[in-house]
């Protein structure tokens, strides 16, 4: 087999006139060159032992010794990738434990007892436990007045409550006083409308991982100005209403009070407030005072309620 291997079949001009006498010729030349190996260079070489080119050994057997090689240095490639992934991640982790801000304790207990605050909202059930919660609503304003303004300093106390007495949890407090004589969910609700904002903006401060939670917490604080606004709207909706149900015996007059000492103050420190007052004013006009659907002596009845209401705002 080795001598028929090393078989000059290129240079032998005999095998080449053969050639020339084989029509049609076949693209694998390998059996002709047995065949006629066998007739006239060696009657005992076997036409049936596969034939193997001494280039084709040699490339064979590199291959095989590539393989495993192969197969090493991709097992290192694959080693290499997870090691960078690994790092990579421990990068991201600690670049985002570097890019949060150091946040007060007493910040943090704020931004989580505004969120705690929704679900003890829907959970509480006996007038008792409103009245807790409305403890907590005081302590969590108290809480952001002095994460915004600190505390007062001496000697300057007069502008301290100048400063604090223009902030929305200053308000919340005087609005809070009323909520121990009334257990309703729905004079909650400006409350809970502002804690949603801070809870939303503590959410954005604390959590580095995109989430749904994170896409609504930026929801909310891109619609914070709205947000607030509808909070104001609604404690001016909660005051004539507590008016109207004097006569309707569902509200008393010294809750009507306490509702409106809140709305006044507002007006007069609070200039958002004279934003939701002119929304007020357009939509009372509309809905009420004006609409010529309801009977005559109602709407009189409405005009009074807001003329006597913008009265009280100019006296005080």
């Amino acid at each position: 087999m080795e001598a028929y291997s090393k078989f000059d079949f290129d240079g032998n001009e005999n095998f080449q006139k053969y050639l020339l006498n084989v029509y049609p010729l076949p693209p694998k030349l390998d059996k002709i060159k047995r065949k006629w190996y066998k007739t006239y260079i060696d009657p005992e070489f076997d036409i049936n032992i596969e034939s193997q080119n001494p280039n084709q050994n040699t490339q064979s057997q590199t291959s095989q010794n590539e393989m495993p090689q192969k197969q090493e240095t991709h097992q290192q490639q694959q080693q290499q990738s997870q090691q960078q992934q690994q790092q990579q991640q421990q990068q991201q982790y600690y670049q985002n434990r570097q890019q949060l801000p150091s946040i007060p304790i007493w910040t943090i207990i704020e931004g989580m007892l505004k969120v705690i605050y929704f679900p003890a909202l829907l959970f509480l059930l006996s007038p008792q436990l409103h009245k807790y919660l409305n403890f907590g609503s005081i302590f969590i304003c108290l809480l952001a007045i002095y994460r915004l303004q600190g505390l007062p300093k001496k000697n300057y106390f007069k502008e301290y409550i100048i400063k604090i007495i223009q902030l929305e949890f200053t308000s919340n407090i005087f609005f809070v006083v009323s909520l121990f004589t009334i257990d309703s969910f729905a004079f909650q609700l400006p409350i809970a409308l502002h804690f949603m904002v801070g809870a939303a903006e503590f959410w954005t401060q604390i959590n580095q991982e995109q989430g749904i939670s994170l896409k609504v917490a930026k929801y909310i604080t891109t619609n914070r100005s709205e947000i607030i606004l509808t909070k104001q709207k609604i404690e001016i909706y909660l005051f004539l209403y507590s008016v109207v149900g004097i006569f309707l015996k569902k509200t008393s007059f010294v809750q009507a009070i306490i509702i409106f000492q809140n709305v006044l103050l507002k007006t007069k420190f609070n200039k958002n407030m004279k934003n939701a007052q002119a929304y007020i004013r357009v939509w009372y006009a509309d809905r009420l005072s004006e609409n010529r659907i309801l009977p005559e002596g109602l709407r009189k009845i409405f005009s009074i309620i807001w003329k006597g209401y913008e009265k009280l705002l100019t006296l005080f």
